[in-house]
């Protein structure tokens, strides 16, 4: 498990408008828990990855299916009796395999629906984390006498994900993106993609794209973009908010966070 730390110079900021000292620190920890939501989200999205990859059944539990199936469909052949005509065979097929099923999800087994998809709910938990953690420091920015050096860890964040905002844009208005359409419903001019194995020199709609890590969508604009749910993109998100703690003056003693 990943647990990115972080130090908390005081218990509570320094200024002489307590109401605004009062702001400053809601919004730093709503900062802070989009920090350590996105940890949570990068663990278990590469706790996700790694069940898809071990998914694949071996040759004996490959046999151990299939006769049980066979098992069911032989009951319930005996059980309507009779001369069993094509119409009635495919009836006894289907529910031999809806019998089948329900008895593995009664054990435990994650339908393949559901088991491929967890990655993609991580990952744009993560995409979200990330984008929230970006639009609260953009209004921390543009509080009164905010730290000059707030600015600096905006940049930081662009330099960091610079996709971000699009890519989460497009992730939450899939609906636009599917009818190709962007920004006021303009059509999307989609432009070519050479990313990561995903080659459409004539443009290409992607959405809801994982390649290894990294989730990405067709943009507003038309361009492929990415963000990378990774242990990387986490320690560049660790630095961001121990620079923006820093530019702060506190009181009281500092702190080191997460807990116990």
């Amino acid at each position: 498990m990943y647990i990115f730390e972080i130090v908390v110079p005081g218990i509570w900021i320094d200024l002489e408008d307590r109401g605004l000292a009062w702001r400053t620190e809601g919004l730093l920890r709503s900062l802070q828990s989009q920090f350590f939501e996105a940890n949570l989200a990068l663990n278990l999205f590469e706790e996700a990855q790694s069940a898809v990859a071990a998914r694949f059944p071996d040759r004996d539990a490959w046999f151990r299916d299939s006769q049980r199936r066979a098992e069911i469909q032989q009951a319930l052949e005996v059980e309507v009796g009779g001369m069993l005509n094509r119409e009635l065979m495919d009836q006894i097929r289907f529910q031999s395999e809806v019998i089948f099923k329900r008895e593995r999800w009664a054990s435990g087994v994650v339908p393949r629906e559901l088991q491929h998809r967890i990655p993609f709910v991580h990952a744009r938990t993560f995409l979200y984390a990330l984008d929230s953690f970006d639009k609260l420091l953009n209004v921390l920015a543009k509080e009164p006498g905010a730290p000059s050096a707030l600015t600096d860890a905006k940049d930081e964040m662009a330099r960091l994900f610079p996709t971000l905002r699009e890519v989460r844009n497009s992730a939450h208005h899939i609906e636009d993106r599917l009818r190709y359409l962007g920004k006021y419903n303009k059509p999307l001019d989609l432009k070519p993609v050479n990313a990561g194995g995903i080659r459409a020199p004539g443009g290409a709609l992607i959405l809801d794209n994982l390649n290894g890590s990294r989730y990405g969508a067709t943009m507003v604009d038309g361009h492929f973009g990415e963000v990378d749910v990774s242990n990387e993109s986490m320690e560049g998100l660790q630095a961001v908010l121990n620079n923006v703690y820093r530019a702060y003056p506190w009181k009281g003693p500092k702190q080191h966070l997460p807990s116990v």
